[in-house]
């Protein structure tokens, strides 16, 4: 395993001053699976905590939440369930969880939230004049079709209304709700320049996600991987099972220009979600399925042992705000072939100093070429791999300090706060429109999650807790 870099000397961070209650809306106050976003909220309120601050989880109600699984400090908000994403559910504005909110007199309110409980926050702000900063955590163009069903994903004309329709509107909506607040965290320059385009006006800033030393320093266990994936061969991917993570087409570039080229090549795949049984089927139906390993979810504390004893990190993702365990991987001294997205990967890997980035398209074919040929390449040459372990783990170690994390998060909650003190006053009408937001949008994904059979829930899970 790769040694970890020293780090310049530095203090630790301190929050501003009078920052003391700190809110922080969450999609999820049970993690039911593995998730960037969630991990990224848990980090947070463990370090928020750390220091001195009050920090409150405000998040949807959760019939299956145990009181264990919730932090320590909470608001629960009715909410209806997503029925293709188990232990996802939708919070809905009442009267009782409103007041429930407001009677935590926050001082500032982080909303990590991909939905429109991010409305929670803007109304605190209207109400309240309590500073807002909002969290890019989805990609819309990349996501909309896990709502779809098999039929209607095949449509041209379903994704055209999408594409052309339904994700611009919603991206107007999401641009309104962060302009009412007072600052806006994105997780690549890419991002930066997106929302930009799409009109936010609010101040912006890039803070990549931290890596948990505790977790990803730790020395590797033993070997986990099947007996049949044979070093100097192994590929390894970690992501949830859902279509947008490219998982199809990734095994269609391993079946038929990785494995015919290279024998001893596998595949390892690590998660679980919705689409695991699809791409299973996929797997037997290209007849990769002997060197495919599908090991489902793996608890975290074992993820440091999967990157220290993987040859090479294959990402086909184009969905990524952020992508966390390409950074996983990276600090872990794993070299990663991903395709460039312009967002969340593109802004981790160094090309041709930690990994490759490949031009994902036009030509689909032309891509998966070059994807495959970077792969193989790594692959053959042990000392290039090593080369690109060392410069991995550098990098990462300096990118993704939680210290140097906290310390831009406290510089963004100061320039919120300054920022909402500025800012004019809204109506009631502003407020009432804004309620109706929330409670017309969350309705609407329940309704459209219905479209979908229920998807089964991962049975091999363990995430962290939240102290």
């Amino acid at each position: 395993m790769t040694s970890v870099p020293a780090l310049p000397e530095h203090r630790p961070a301190a929050p501003p001053e009078g920052l003391r209650r700190i809110g922080i809306l969450n999609d999820y106050v049970r993690i039911p699976y593995a998730n960037g976003s969630s991990f990224a909220s848990q980090f947070l309120f463990r370090e928020l905590s750390a220091r001195g601050l009050e920090v409150t989880v405000v998040g949807p109600e959760d019939p299956e939440a145990t009181p264990d699984d919730l932090p320590e400090r909470s608001v629960l908000l009715p909410a209806l369930p997503l029925r293709t994403h188990p232990g996802v559910h939708l919070a809905m504005p009442t009267l009782e969880g409103l007041r429930k909110v407001a009677a935590q007199h926050f001082d500032l309110v982080l909303a990590q939230t991909c939905n429109a409980l991010m409305d929670v926050g803007v109304w605190l702000r209207a109400t309240q004049r309590v500073p807002l900063m909002m969290v890019n955590t989805v990609h819309l163009p990349s996501v909309y079709n896990t709502l779809l069903p098999e039929r209607l994903d095949r449509s041209a004309a379903v994704h055209w209304a999408f594409r052309e329709v339904l994700v611009p509107f919603a991206e107007s909506q999401t641009v309104d709700a962060y302009n009412r607040g007072d600052g806006l965290v994105v997780l690549s320059k890419g991002l930066e320049t997106y929302w930009r385009e799409r009109g936010v006006e609010v101040p912006i800033h890039v803070i990549g996600r931290a890596v948990d030393p505790v977790v990803f320093n730790r020395t590797p266990g033993a070997d986990p991987f099947p007996a049949a994936a044979k070093r100097g061969g192994r590929l390894l991917v970690v992501c949830r099972h859902v279509r947008e993570k490219g998982i199809a087409r990734l095994l269609r570039i391993f079946a038929h220009r990785v494995a015919p080229a290279k024998p001893n090549a596998t595949l390892t795949l690590v998660g679980d979600g919705p689409d695991h049984e699809t791409f299973k089927a996929l797997a037997e139906e290209l007849r990769i399925a002997d060197r495919v390993f599908f090991v489902g979810e793996q608890p975290l504390l074992s993820m440091s042992t999967w990157y220290a004893h993987a040859d090479v990190f294959v990402y086909t993702s184009l969905s990524e705000t952020y992508g966390q365990v390409v950074t996983e991987a990276l600090w872990c001294g794993l070299p990663v072939v991903a395709f460039e997205d312009g967002m969340g990967v593109s802004g981790q890997v160094a090309h041709g100093h930690d990994g490759e980035l490949i031009a994902p398209g036009p030509d689909e074919a032309v891509a998966d070429a070059s994807f495959a040929h970077a792969t193989l390449r790594l692959l053959s040459d042990a000392k290039r791999r090593q080369r690109f372990g060392a410069e991995a783990t550098r990098r990462a170690h300096l990118r993704a300090d939680p210290e140097r994390c906290i310390a831009r998060y406290f510089e963004a909650f100061e320039v919120a706060r300054q920022h909402c003190r500025r800012s004019p006053t809204t109506s009631k009408r502003e407020e009432l429109t804004v309620l109706g937001r929330w409670a017309g949008v969350h309705s609407a994904a329940a309704a459209l999650g219905l479209l979908r059979p229920p998807a089964h829930v991962p049975t091999n899970v363990s995430v962290p807790r939240w102290g």
